[in-house]
């Protein structure tokens, strides 16, 4: 005889987090039809679950004016991206294998930065940046938001590498490979995945940044997409169904990215969680 493993709290509690995973999605899902729907379908009452005539021009609009600033974005998150992965990995590996004298206090300076939220910190490095001439630049907002992606992502990787074998390292030093040539050929293909999820939150964290995009630029050929949305319904108004388009297409390259790597993030943030 065949005996259920679940049990009727399980039911319970899997149509409670059924219900709740709904009632977050709505919004989303509201979003994305309201793109597709024109001013007066949106403010019908009760509101339509689905276009009565669905159009594309909110999205053709929003996309046409705003295609510069999608570019900034691009440019923006692939610049932060490959600044923390030129630095991150190196300064986890080293904190993770390397032990020195104050790494307890690199770890804590690490943790702590994280604390500090970016609009305590975008007025000073406005005015440093007002001093350097980086005010209004694409590699002024890299750098910006290299300082926050920088500090978690070797946080991430230091408790991934924890995890791995400190003797596969020592095997291949033995040999006689150097440090560069262990750390390319034994410690990267082990911990790809850390990798992969630090690159995860090395694009999407600039892709998303607000604060520090409005605070250092003011020109709007410079600005990304976030500030681009934020612009747009000062010079056209609130046009709904155009801001819930643009807010989709903004959406989009994190829903891809989130799709298809959620498994590293998961493995990313549980590495280093037990003790091998």
């Amino acid at each position: 005889m065949k005996v259920n493993k679940y049990k009727i709290g399980d039911y319970t509690w899997m149509a409670i987090g059924i219900f709740i995973t709904i009632l977050l999605l709505l919004p989303v899902y509201f979003m994305i039809i309201y793109g597709f729907e024109t001013l007066q379908d949106m403010f019908h009452v009760p509101p339509y679950w689905f276009p009565p005539k669905i159009t594309f021009q909110p999205f053709i609009e929003t996309f046409t004016g705003l295609s510069s600033n999608i570019i900034n974005s691009l440019i923006i998150a692939t610049g932060s991206l490959l600044i923390t992965l030129f630095t991150a990995p190196f300064a986890g590996y080293a904190l993770a294998h390397y032990g020195f004298k104050f790494g307890k206090y690199v770890n804590f300076t690490l943790i702590l930065s994280q604390m500090f939220p970016v609009v305590m910190l975008s007025i000073p490095i406005f005015m440093m940046y007002s001093n350097v001439g980086l005010i209004n630049t694409r590699l002024g907002l890299i750098l910006a938001n290299a300082t926050y992606t920088i500090p978690l992502c070797t946080l991430i990787l230091t408790a991934y590498m924890r995890s791995m074998p400190f003797e596969l390292i020592e095997a291949g030093l033995i040999d006689g490979a150097s440090h560069f040539t262990s750390f390319f050929k034994i410690v990267v293909p082990v911990v790809k995945s850390g990798i992969a999820t630090s690159a995860i939150f090395a694009f999407l964290m600039p892709w998303a940044d607000f604060v520090y995009a409005l605070v250092i630029t003011t020109d709007n050929k410079i600005q990304p997409m976030s500030v681009g949305l934020y612009k747009y319904m000062e010079l056209y108004g609130l046009r709904w169904n155009n801001l819930m388009a643009g807010g989709f297409i903004f959406s989009i390259p994190a829903l891809v990215v989130v799709t298809l790597t959620g498994k590293f993030i998961i493995k990313g943030l549980t590495a280093g969680a037990l003790k091998q």
